[in-house]
């Protein structure tokens, strides 16, 4: 049991290493160079096939993007099915509208027009500013649900060898508490990933709307402090582990000598 119990402590700092919930955030920001080439000084045909070419590049990027997105949707464990049906369908339906903005931007003649639809790629549609991270805080709290269900297993087992040292006439007291606060920040992390989950979910893209568009960043927010209070939950409940294992291992100890 002491084997089996190393070797899953051990996977979940793998976990939280390779597997934190921060670095998603990173893919919810748009690159610095998103500037769509304004063509100065070439005449009107020439800076519309600018506007068009840039336009396809960052439509392109996006879809990209989404589509890698709905597949992380598809693989969560932890998040139900009608959260995961409602975001899928968000997904889609920005791929479609941008995909008809395409069309349409690939068809524009006049510059004043190709240039406003060019803007809308930006100002209308919140790719970037709502729907990846919308996905990406989702994401982090599935994966933070999955790691939180492995370590309330090893609760158990925990809970399961200090009262067997107790058994045996030990003092556990301090293990206990320990086992007590584990416990306790895995409960708060499960709260806490399941709220950013919550908080997200019925997020839709503000289309313009300012006041919208302040209402879900405010939400992403919150969202992002939510997963990164799971985070730190976990990573303290891992270290109590670890001291429960120690003060379990100096009971063999002191029963060998």
């Amino acid at each position: 049991m002491n084997k089996q119990i190393k070797i899953a402590s051990a996977a979940l700092g793998l976990a939280l290493v390779a597997g934190t919930a921060l670095p998603v955030f990173a893919q919810a920001t748009a690159p610095a160079n998103t500037k769509i080439v304004k063509g100065a000084g070439k005449n009107d045909t020439a800076k519309i096939a600018d506007f068009i070419k840039k336009a396809d590049q960052e439509i392109a990027r996006r879809v990209t993007s989404l589509n890698a997105l709905s597949a992380r949707i598809q693989a969560m464990k932890k998040v139900s099915d009608t959260q995961k049906s409602n975001l899928a369908s968000t997904i889609q339906s920005q791929i479609s509208i941008l995909n008809t903005l395409k069309t349409k931007i690939d068809a524009d003649t006049d510059l004043a027009t190709v240039r406003t639809d060019v803007q809308s790629i930006t100002k209308s549609y919140r790719i970037f500013m709502l729907v990846i991270p919308q996905g990406a805080v989702t994401a982090a709290a599935d994966r933070a649900l999955t790691i939180t269900d492995t370590m309330t297993v090893i609760g158990t087992k925990l809970q399961t060898r200090i009262s067997d040292a107790q058994t045996a006439g030990k003092n556990v007291a301090s293990l206990s508490t320990l086992l007590t606060d584990y416990n306790a920040k895995i409960s708060d992390a499960k709260t806490q990933a399941q709220a950013a989950i919550n908080e997200v979910a019925a997020l839709t893209p503000d289309n313009g709307d300012q006041t919208k568009m302040q209402s879900n960043t405010a939400a992403l927010k919150d969202a992002r402090a939510k997963i990164q209070a799971a985070q730190k939950d976990i990573v303290a409940a891992q270290k109590d582990a670890r001291d429960i294992e120690k003060g379990l291992k100096a009971f063999s100890k002191t029963t060998q000598q």
